[in-house]
């Protein structure tokens, strides 16, 4: 049976799983390979509506031990969490799960296309590193041949359409058939379904998660997944 939460304010750890789960529920699912937000830890949980002094006031060792409670939840269930920027409103966590991402870098075009942009996509690992060190404009290749903006390419490693992170790149953002988790430059009803899908699957695991069903249960894909019905009702 499914323990209702006791309405008493969410631990530091509960609230970052919270913001894990309404963010990343589609990646927490296996229904793409990777999630990314701002966390904004002073402003999100409530105690300083404006984020200013919450953020200045930030610990960093509390929020160390909160994420390393949250990685070994989630890191037997092939999920992933790294920090790629650190800014003023908040930390860039970049949640992904390894496999699925792997798959997606290795299609030809999206392949060639991070080649092309300096990444080495057989190696993940490594990408992850050089799409942190551009996000931060610590990238030298980047700096030196004056590209050093932020890099839109960051649209493959969250698993969108290659022909969108193109289309999104040499339109310059504009032009798009629709937009919604990213802007579409192409097959605008398969990326809509999509969209629902993902809006469908958040609605859900906030719900499960809610009740009390943890984390990495949301995160388990297997025969025994206690939140099946998140499944029949997101796809």
């Amino acid at each position: 049976m499914i323990i209702g939460a006791s309405g008493a304010r969410p631990s530091r750890t509960a609230d970052l799983e919270r913001k894990l789960v309404h963010h990343c529920s589609p990646a927490l699912a296996g229904l793409k390979p990777a999630n990314m937000f701002v966390y904004r830890k002073g402003a999100d949980a409530g105690e300083n509506p404006d984020g200013s002094a919450a953020l200045s006031a930030f610990d960093s060792t509390k929020f160390a031990h909160d994420l390393g409670i949250c990685r070994k939840k989630l890191e037997p269930c092939g999920v992933r969490i790294e920090i790629l920027a650190r800014r003023k409103t908040g930390l860039l966590l970049y949640v992904y799960r390894p496999t699925m991402l792997r798959e997606h870098l290795a299609q030809p075009e999206v392949f060639r296309y991070l080649q092309d942009e300096g990444y080495d996509p057989s190696d993940l690992s490594a990408c992850i590193a050089k799409l942190h060190r551009r996000i931060c404009g610590t990238d030298l290749a980047a700096t030196l041949s004056g590209s050093c903006a932020f890099p839109h390419e960051i649209g493959f490693f969250l698993g969108y359409p290659y022909d969108d992170v193109v289309g999104f790149i040499e339109n310059k953002g504009e032009n798009s058939l629709c937009s919604g988790c990213w802007k579409v430059y192409s097959r605008a009803r398969d990326a809509q379904a999509c969209f629902c899908c993902y809006k469908t699957c958040t609605a859900a695991y906030e719900d499960l998660f809610d009740e009390g069903v943890p984390i990495d249960c949301l995160a388990s894909i297997d025969e025994n997944f206690p939140a099946q019905e998140a499944f029949a009702a997101a796809v």
